[in-house]
């Protein structure tokens, strides 16, 4: 117990106040669900979803629900809860973090909260460290539920999608931490929403929590993108690339980009057998060649990088420093590898990645349970505002902590431990040794086998068999070798005439650096009353003294004046040690979530946009949307050098025909005279103008879901590149300490700025590539549109109808050059001019070029009426 605990005003101690004069009322109930059959036990769950229904809140139902459960449990498995059982589910269900010791049956209390929440049908996780665990307790608790008619499953790695989402709706899943991570990870990166497996983050249980929240919570949970293609496509790009000539692409310098020239790209699309190097599904290998002219024309050897034992090693541009393991991202790096011809390296990049404190912030209500929390009470409740309530045991504990053993290195201590091993094992006494590593099992392995000693050994290796021994290491005459979390999760209970002789010793070979992980070998003796001993033998060679308490080594190395020493110098050493480590992980755990933070906001967002695309029947409604942004951008990258109030009309139409339509489109006398908020609107009109007309022509159903893909796959890609470059963001922001200011507040004003960028170009990309989608006719379609909006653009009418003649010359050009008859070209084209003197030139440029090539034939041409 916590001195918190002990605080009259503590929450804890509030807490547990109160769960206690609830637990009381539901031991009243007892008799009286003794008394009911089992149908009638069985109609409670429908009984109590009714009342939910009515009104009730969870909290009005628990003291029937919890009885309910309760004796259920007894009538499956002969084993009546504890109150303090009832005590740990009260808890947990308000969202708190129950601290039951081992062997006080949390798995019990785990099964009667999840009945309770489950009757909202809106889902329970129960979350646990393996698979081996996820399957026993899941078939533990489905014994149980079943009968009240609660559905009760189980996920693995290895299930299918299909599986998966089966299982996740029941109305309760056991599953691993990492499992549910990843799967929460994949269900933001689906296509299709239907192909989600998790319904709802509703409610979660998290068994040993402790190891959970704490111990893995410094490492994000990561999806790596494996390439899609093989490295062929980047020799092929480079091979390309090394073909054009310096007319084919434009190369800026200042800016450092590149890009191909209308030259480039007919040269590009005959190159790879391409009718438009723009359409969608070629955009990879755009990309591709995109960094193949990067690589070529703008990195170099021996100044961006060098080639080394054929590898490309990059070049600190400042110091001039190889940066040993740092790679291009986004293609590139293996771009230049292609064009070095050294070994093309597979595209690594992460596509999707969380922290457990991101995601399991996202429940709508999160509950822990273990048997060691309390030294950790404070981060539990900063990081996830869980109070840890130490619940009482059942039994008083009485359990002999004995002094730790006190060696001055690890040659004597091991030598000890071997001798107390054989001593204790010669009474029968059970024992069970924990070892900070796998390479300190071994070692006494060795010890213990030159001894003759049988044992068995445990080393976090199959969590499976380990369960069972570590069920059997409480028999007579049984040694047991474990690392300190093996077997977590199954209790040890005293095999015949073991209490006799004293319970189960357990044997510590060295102080974990956390005090949980101490206390949890300690509680593997002593359950529910049972009599043991725990000893610690350390040395002060061991890991904890060297890393943080070295300063202190002198003087303890005097205090061992003969082989070992224990006293309360070195009990307060260790706890000052341990102390000293905790506070350097919390510090890490802290930093990881301050940094994590921003990340997390911006995810949320991202997935919910995309959630929201994957919903949408109108997508065509979020495409113009991210019009007003793009028209906004491209106005204001052309303001006027005379008036920057004006708009530059001559470059921004161009960059508009060019970049947006890829065709003569608009005029620069559209915006001729316009101020920048009257060419927004204008560009954003006829941006919305061309989504329209394509709707119209691939008919609306079709276009929403081609512009779900579109988007989809913008959003995607955007994110992808936004993570890699928070990643590099995070990694530098430490070196800029010139700022004067702390890199928290550079990283998340950088984040910021980044992500703004990121929104932007997922716009850009989207219209692009609406724009991109070809459709027979859509130009002329939307130009003609154009006519019937003119006015409202406030662009005069005598404009449009010169760009229109223009138009109409166009079309007779490409009509002729075809080589396809004459006259079904001509009544083709005529039907879009404007006016009769438009069909009247273009007549006479066609009868021209006609005749020019078809000397030796009369032609008949024949006359067009323009019904206008």
């Amino acid at each position: 117990m916590t001195l918190n605990d002990w605080n009259v005003f503590s929450p804890a101690r509030k807490i547990l106040k109160k769960a206690k004069k609830t637990a009381q009322y539901i031991d009243s109930l007892a008799p009286v669900f003794r008394k009911k059959t089992n149908a009638e036990l069985s109609a409670m769950t429908n009984y109590l979803i009714e009342k939910l229904k009515r009104g009730h809140s969870l909290d009005d139902i628990l003291p029937e629900a919890f009885a309910t459960a309760r004796e259920t449990i007894y009538r499956v498995h002969g084993i009546f809860a504890y109150t303090v059982q009832i005590i740990g589910a009260i808890v947990a269900h308000n969202g708190d973090f129950s601290e039951m010791y081992t062997g006080e049956g949390k798995t019990i209390t785990i099964i009667i909260v999840a009945y309770l929440n489950a009757l909202l049908k809106r889902g329970v996780h129960v979350v646990t460290v393996n698979e081996y665990l996820v399957q026993r307790d899941a078939s533990y608790c489905a014994s149980v539920l079943n009968p009240l008619g609660i559905s009760v499953g189980y996920n693995l790695a290895s299930f299918k999608l299909d599986e998966k989402r089966k299982m996740y709706a029941c109305d309760v899943t056991y599953t691993t931490n990492s499992e549910l991570g990843f799967d929460y990870l994949r269900d933001n990166m689906v296509k299709r929403m239907e192909e989600k497996v998790i319904r709802e983050l509703n409610y979660a249980i998290i068994d040993e929590a402790d190891s959970v929240l704490i111990d893995e919570a410094r490492t994000p949970l990561i999806i790596s993108g494996q390439p899609k293609q093989d490295v062929g496509l980047y020799i092929d790009a480079d091979e390309f690339v090394n073909t054009i000539s310096q007319d084919d692409f434009t190369l800026d310098r200042e800016t450092n980009s590149v890009a191909l020239t209308d030259s480039g790209i007919k040269k590009c699309e005959n190159y790879f057998k391409l009718n438009n190097l723009f359409d969608f599904k070629n955009s990879d290998l755009y990309h591709k060649v995109k960094n193949a002219l990067m690589a070529n024309k703008i990195m170099e050897n021996g100044v961006e990088y060098i080639v080394r034992n054929n590898e490309i090693h990059l070049v600190d541009q400042f110091t001039g420093r190889i940066l040993e393991g740092r790679s291009y991202n986004a293609g590139l790096h293996q771009a230049i590898q292609a064009k070095e011809r050294v070994k093309i390296e597979p595209e690594n990049v992460t596509v999707a990645t969380i922290t457990y404190q991101s995601f399991f912030r996202l429940f709508n209500k999160l509950a822990g349970v273990s048997g060691t929390a309390a030294t950790e009470s404070e981060e539990f409740l900063k990081t996830y505002n869980m109070v840890v309530v130490t619940i009482p045991t059942n039994k008083p504990v009485i359990r002999k902590d004995l002094n730790d053993y006190v060696f001055d290195n690890k040659v004597s201590k091991w030598a000890h431990v071997v001798a107390e091993i054989e001593r204790i094992h010669q009474t029968g006494q059970p024992i069970l040794v924990g070892t900070e590593s796998v390479e300190d099992s071994e070692q006494l392995v060795y010890f213990l086998n030159n001894k003759g000693i049988k044992f068995q050994l445990l080393n976090a290796k199959n969590n499976a068999r380990e369960a069972k021994i570590v069920s059997l290491a409480g028999q007579k005459g049984a040694v047991t070798i474990s690392t300190n979390m093996a077997g977590r999760g199954t209790d040890i209970k005293l095999g015949e005439g073991v209490a006799e002789l004293g319970g189960l010793y357990v044997i510590g070979t060295a102080h974990h650096e956390a005090r949980r992980i101490d206390n949890q070998l300690r509680g593997r003796s002593g359950r529910q009353g049972d009599p043991g001993v725990t000893r610690f033998f350390i040395s002060l060679e061991d890991t904890l003294f060297k890393r943080f308490a070295i300063e202190k080594e002198n003087k303890s190395n005097k205090k061992i004046e003969s082989e070992y020493y224990d006293s309360w110098f070195f009990t307060k050493l260790i706890k000052h040690a341990q102390k000293k480590v905790e506070a350097v992980n919390y510090d890490t755990r802290k930093n990881l979530i301050d940094y994590d933070a921003v990340l997390s906001n911006q995810r949320e967002l991202i997935y919910k946009q995309r959630d929201q695309i994957l919903l949408n029947k109108t997508n065509i409604n979020i495409a113009k949307k991210m019009a007003k942004q793009v028209a906004d951008d491209l106005v204001k990258m052309f303001p006027s050098k005379i008036n920057p109030l004006f708009v530059d009309e001559l470059a921004l139409s161009e960059a508009i025909n060019k970049n947006l339509f890829h065709t003569q489109l608009v005029s620069s006398q559209f915006f001729s005279n316009k101020t920048l908020e009257e060419a927004i609107e204008i560009v954003y009109k006829i941006i919305c103008l061309s989504i329209d007309q394509r709707c119209e022509l691939l008919t609306f159903d079709k276009a929403n879901m081609l512009f779900r893909d579109i988007m989809i796959q913008a959003l995607d890609k955007n994110w992808t590149e936004h993570l890699d470059l928070m990643l590099r963001l995070r990694e530098g922001v430490n070196l800029r300490s010139l700022e004067q200011r702390s890199p928290l507040n550079i990283y998340v004003d950088e984040a910021d700025k980044h992500f703004a960028d990121m929104k932007k170009n997922v716009a850009h990309t989207v219209i692009n590539n609406i724009n991109r989608i070809y459709i027979p006719k859509i130009n002329e379609a939307i130009f003609n549109a154009l006519g019937n909006i003119i006015g409202q653009l406030n662009i005069k009418r005598d404009i449009y109808d010169e760009l229109s003649k223009a138009q109409a010359h166009n079309q007779i050009e490409n009509a002729f050059s075809s080589g396809d008859d004459f006259k079904i070209k001509f009544h083709s084209a005529s039907k879009d001019f404007t006016t009769i003197e438009d069909a009247t030139d273009a007549k006479e440029i066609l009868k021209n070029k006609f005749r020019q090539q078809t000397s030796k034939e009369q032609v008949e041409i024949t006359e067009v009426k323009n019904e206008k």
